[in-house]
């Protein structure tokens, strides 16, 4: 963890990166400073003054500046600043083509049964969508611009020799690959396969610093234990670590958060990122407001600024908390391939993992078909408040009388136009 004078002799290799960019206009079109378009100066202005981030994760010779940027330096952080991927404040524009994050469930299949999964309506012992597809989807996202790919499920680690075939299939020059896991079914055999694939990173689902709430959430005896050996054995192989944190209101309330983040510290993990409850998938019958409160966000917002900021703090993971960036008074939220989007196991396309609405499915459109169609109806940035929670009555209301999940758009089209129109 470097911040303060540490981070220094960082700053200063990327300004000369930035340099060197600058002039090699023809490769780096997109590259803008401007802030008023939503360039470098406004990115430098959301991310030390808005959001606090002073630190940055040294990982060998590179540098981890967000788990939504592929390792610097790097040919596909390269790609990514050539496609405007710096311009954070830009997404929706002609100065941003990039897409940051895609996520893919690429398995139905897991052993755990946690309260929170927002896959919950799609788990089965049989896969869905062929490894080939899957392949062939990663494709078309690397030629759309994707700088982090993520295998995520189910369990991912549940089918692992598809997992490695994508993995050798994807071009590492223009994306970095990531896996979600919780933890089940990791040796150090299989950690060192992972490598030699190409993994650049692995987020490990660990919910709690008490073992048994931990447990009882994931519905699996042992399922601390087995994150936490997980996290050894992909560092032992050479693979950057964060821990992916579904924060609840037990864990806020009982005052625990703070001891977690010393665990997280004592793991040697980069990351956290810390995710709110949403109303899908497991949750998607339970009230928003029942979830997690405006008291219990802003505990978790103060705990966040605090720890990467402060110099007491240097030694701890960096908080990457996305309900406060993506929140109404920072960036909003940058769902439907503004910044992310996700592929869930059935191979429906949907705007947010936690949004339980389809685009399209990839075994029956061509992907890039699907993505038009969601970028279309996503014009813009929201500015009021999460839309899992928002549409949430809606979605269920449908749910009922079609007996679907997720949701297809277009038989939502006029409630979903309606949340825009009163955004606008």
């Amino acid at each position: 963890m470097l911040s303060g004078r540490q981070a220094l002799p960082v700053g200063l290799k990327f300004g000369a990166y930035l340099a060197k960019c600058l002039l090699q206009r023809k490769k780096y079109p997109l590259l803008c400073f401007s802030a008023a378009k939503g360039g470098l100066r406004k990115t430098h202005q959301i991310q030390k003054k808005d959001l606090g981030m002073k630190k940055v994760v040294r990982y060998g010779d590179r540098f981890v500046f967000s788990l939504a940027y592929p390792f610097f330096p790097s040919a596909a952080f390269d790609h990514m600043v050539a496609r405007g991927g710096l311009n954070i404040a830009a997404s929706g524009t002609p100065l941003k083509t990039q897409v940051e994050v895609a996520i893919l469930a690429i398995t139905q299949k897991c052993p755990l049964g946690c309260s929170h999964c927002y896959e919950r309506f799609n788990i089965s012992p049989q896969d869905s969508v062929p490894v080939e597809r899957w392949k062939e989807v990663v494709k078309e996202l690397q030629e759309l611009g994707i700088s982090v790919i993520t295998f995520s499920g189910g369990e991912p680690m549940e089918r692992f020799e598809a997992l490695l075939e994508l993995l050798d299939s994807g071009d590492k020059s223009l994306s970095d690959f990531h896996l979600n896991t919780s933890g089940h079914g990791v040796s150090l055999e299989r950690a060192l396969a992972l490598k030699k694939s190409g993994l650049a990173a692995a987020g490990v689902g660990l919910d709690d610093v008490d073992p048994e709430r931990h447990d009882l959430l994931r519905g699996r005896p042992g399922a601390h234990r087995e994150a936490v050996q997980a996290l050894g054995l992909f560092q032992e192989a050479g693979i950057f670590t964060y821990l992916n944190l579904c924060l609840t209101k037990n864990l806020v309330r009982s005052g625990a958060l703070p001891r977690y983040m010393e665990m997280a510290r004592d793991l040697e993990v980069g990351f956290i990122r810390l995710l709110e409850p949403r109303p899908c998938g497991g949750y998607f019958f339970t009230d928003p407001n029942d979830l997690f409160s405006e008291e219990d966000r802003r505990i978790v917002t103060d705990i966040s600024l605090r720890m990467n900021a402060q110099r007491r703090y240097r030694a701890f993971p960096v908080l990457a908390y996305l309900g406060f960036l993506e929140s109404p008074e920072n960036l909003g939220c940058q769902m439907g391939g503004l910044v992310h989007f996700s592929v869930d196991g059935q191979g429906n396309v949907q705007p947010c993992v936690f949004l339980p609405v389809s685009f399209g499915n990839i075994q029956s459109e061509a992907f890039s078909e699907i993505f038009a169609r969601m970028r279309r109806a996503v014009p813009f940035r929201l500015r009021q408040g999460c839309p899992a929670a928002f549409l949430n009555p809606v979605l269920r209301q449908k749910y009922k009388q079609l007996g679907r999940y997720p949701i297809p758009h277009s038989d939502m089209r006029a409630e979903w136009e309606q949340m825009f129109s009163a955004a606008s």
